[in-house]
């Protein structure tokens, strides 16, 4: 499209040009300077004189064009100049304000929201419920702080399988505090395995085993609350 568009402003710059050049007259390339006025007169003059018995001279060719050198014109060069300036200014003026439309701001695509419905806080409870001996072997793999990573985002995993979408602005770790709040788990020990999550995940120094027996503590809490009958949201 933005091809076709250039070709067609291209050409109609270009007929633009050839109308103007038309309209400003013929270009002379090559030119012929004819021979002084005087001459011609003197030569008149001469044979007004001549008596009118006498019969003409016939003049030659060499005569004839003896004064008479060929010129060039090159006035037409300064006029193709002009033209050539001019288009090569309406062909940059047209790329730029094309760059300047092309490159303009657009809103960004905003994805499609996937409406479903979230469980009920009991069938929510028993699916986080089910993936808590997961959760605890998780735990247990390499270091510290790779185990603790490891056992939070499959808790994230649970609460996303659930159907509760986050709300604006909000983390998936604080998604995951909101709804194990909202199912009345115990708020400290959600707190406290997202703080050794945060603390494994965004800091330079490493967790020892005293930071996994906090969050094997945490879990284990978490998994009995989660059990718990009568769990409401």
């Amino acid at each position: 499209m933005a091809r076709s568009v250039l070709l067609s402003v291209f050409v109609g710059l270009g007929l633009l040009v050839a109308v103007w050049a038309s309209t400003a007259g013929p270009v002379h390339m090559l030119g012929v300077a004819s021979a002084p006025h005087t001459s011609s007169t003197t030569t008149e003059q001469h044979t007004s004189q001549t008596p009118l018995t006498a019969p003409p001279k016939q003049r030659t060719y060499r005569e004839l064009t003896r004064d008479v050198h060929p010129t060039i014109d090159l006035s037409w060069v300064g006029e193709l100049i002009g033209y050539a300036a001019v288009l090569t200014i309406c062909f940059v003026a047209f790329r730029l304000l094309q760059a300047l439309w092309l490159n303009r701001w657009r809103r960004p695509v905003e994805p499609a929201a996937v409406e479903f419905e979230p469980l009920p806080p009991a069938q929510m409870a028993e699916m986080i419920e089910q993936d808590g001996e997961a959760r605890l072997a998780a735990v247990e793999r390499g270091r510290p702080s790779d185990g603790i990573i490891a056992c939070w985002q499959r808790l994230e995993e649970s609460v996303a399988a659930c159907g509760v979408r986050p709300r604006p602005a909000e983390t998936s770790t604080e998604l995951v505090a909101r709804v194990l709040r909202a199912l009345d788990v115990d708020p400290r020990a959600v707190a406290g395995l997202a703080r050794l999550y945060r603390e494994a995940r965004f800091s330079d120094h490493p967790l020892g085993e005293d930071s996994r027996e906090r969050a094997r503590e945490a879990l284990r809490s978490i998994n009995e609350d989660l059990a718990r009958p009568g769990v409401t949201a």
